[in-house]
């Protein structure tokens, strides 16, 4: 599973679609307009946006034109599936961001290489970067907030470990050798961390 643990959680529930869109979001504005077939919206969508996930694949796969290759192909995928957006789940550039990461995450497991991005401390994971400041915090969405929240009362190994499954798509093998912890223990932590998200959530 490679969508963000919000995202994760909060799909298992049935939600109505039908997202309201929030003005401090210029994405989610743009997302709903391609969900209609704004082609003009789509490109603006991609002058806007493409610059940082960009960095985001080439982070993973490490090289430019891997990178551009992958981005295309997620761009398909967001015009596609731009009607299932919903902006009461997660921000326009949070949900694209995901796309781009599962894009990426599945060439490099096609080529059996890991991400390279899990060398670098959860650079770039905005919705629960401790160093968020006001300013940040005010743009996230409720649902955003409430994770970010409930992550912080997690043990700083559960929380490691929960992102490293369920935002950068590792095994409980790769974790525990990037952690080096017994794979029982890394096991432990994501159940154990799972179930207190969820009574956090709920």
């Amino acid at each position: 599973m490679t969508s963000t643990t919000a995202e994760w959680y909060y799909s298992s529930k049935k939600r109505v679609n039908g997202p309201v869109v929030k003005k401090e979001d210029p994405y989610a504005n743009l997302l709903q307009k391609c969900a209609d077939g704004d082609q003009v919206a789509f490109s603006k969508l991609y002058s806007e946006s493409s610059g940082q996930l960009l960095a985001v694949s080439m982070r993973l796969l490490r090289t430019k034109q891997a990178g551009e290759d992958a981005l295309q192909d997620a761009y398909i995928k967001i015009w596609n599936k731009a009607g299932s957006f919903d902006s009461g789940k997660a921000a326009g550039m949070t949900w694209m961001t995901t796309i781009v990461r599962n894009r990426c995450l599945d060439i490099l497991r096609a080529q059996k290489v890991r991400p390279q991005e899990t060398d670098i401390e959860f650079e770039g994971l905005d919705f629960t970067d401790e160093a968020l400041g006001p300013d940040d915090k005010s743009g996230l969405n409720i649902m955003t907030r409430r994770m970010l929240k409930c992550m912080d009362g997690l043990q700083d190994n559960q929380k490691k470990a929960i992102l490293m499954a369920y935002y950068y798509g590792m095994t409980h093998e790769e974790i525990a050798a990037k952690l080096d912890s017994p794979l029982g223990t890394v096991k432990a932590w994501v159940r154990r961390g799972v179930v207190r998200l969820k009574e956090c959530l709920e």
